[in-house]
């Protein structure tokens, strides 16, 4: 039976994210978890319709634009050559290869296969290992692989916290989460992230600031936060 996601963007994301106004980055997290998610999946083209039904009801603005001039310079372009069309074949077959990380296969949403294509060098902590992805300057954005019965120290926030469950299962004082459940977090909240005995995870990240450990001396992590974000 496939798993029932439980956590879901607010409808205001949704919304935001039809109309095109959300950042890059949080964008992302969420058009991945819409991949992932068919109860989103409807409420997306049902937002869709709805603002598509806006627009009809818009006043037409005069337009003078030359229909007829543009249309005959893009039927005047030339077209594909085989080359080129192989050549772009060739970039969508290598946007869907899987991620590896610790000997493991991940096949991530169809939104994140670009950028997982490009992220960077696995780095290791421990059970945890991360991989920054491309992202603009006001997110860090990273794939989170976290081992079998593995912690994440507990921490809070200095920003906004999104974590897109991928593959596998994480569970924290809160619940448990598996693939497609969206987590998010503000500096209102603290928590310990861990994995089962029996289970490993991948994740996406999306961080607007870094972490801050909270216990003991974890909290001699804080200036590392590089790793992180």
């Amino acid at each position: 039976m496939a798993h029932a996601i439980k956590f879901h963007p607010g409808m205001s994301l949704l919304e935001q994210h039809a109309e095109g106004s959300l950042s890059a980055d949080v964008a992302l997290a969420v058009a991945a978890h819409i991949d992932l998610c068919p109860h989103c999946q409807q409420l997306s083209r049902d937002i869709t319709a709805d603002l598509a039904c806006q627009l009809t009801q818009q006043p037409v603005k005069t337009n003078t634009t030359d229909w007829q001039h543009m249309l005959n310079d893009i039927m005047a372009q030339p077209q594909l050559s085989k080359q080129a069309a192989a050549t772009q074949a060739q970039l969508s077959a290598q946007a869907a290869e899987p991620i590896i990380v610790n000997q493991r296969e991940f096949v991530v949403p169809r939104a994140l296969q670009r950028l997982a294509a490009n992220h960077g060098k696995w780095l290791h902590l421990g059970g945890i290992a991360t991989a920054k992805l491309p992202a603009g300057n006001d997110y860090h954005v990273s794939l989170l692989y976290i081992s079998k019965d593995t912690e994440v120290p507990q921490h809070t926030h200095l920003g906004l916290e999104m974590t897109l469950v991928l593959a596998g299962k994480i569970v924290d004082e809160n619940g448990e989460y598996k693939a497609g459940d969206l987590l998010i977090n503000s500096p209102d909240d603290t928590h310990t992230p861990r994995t089962m005995a029996d289970e490993d995870c991948l994740c996406l990240s999306v961080l607007s600031a870094p972490l801050k450990f909270k216990k003991g001396l974890t909290r001699l992590l804080n200036p590392l936060q590089q790793f992180f974000y």
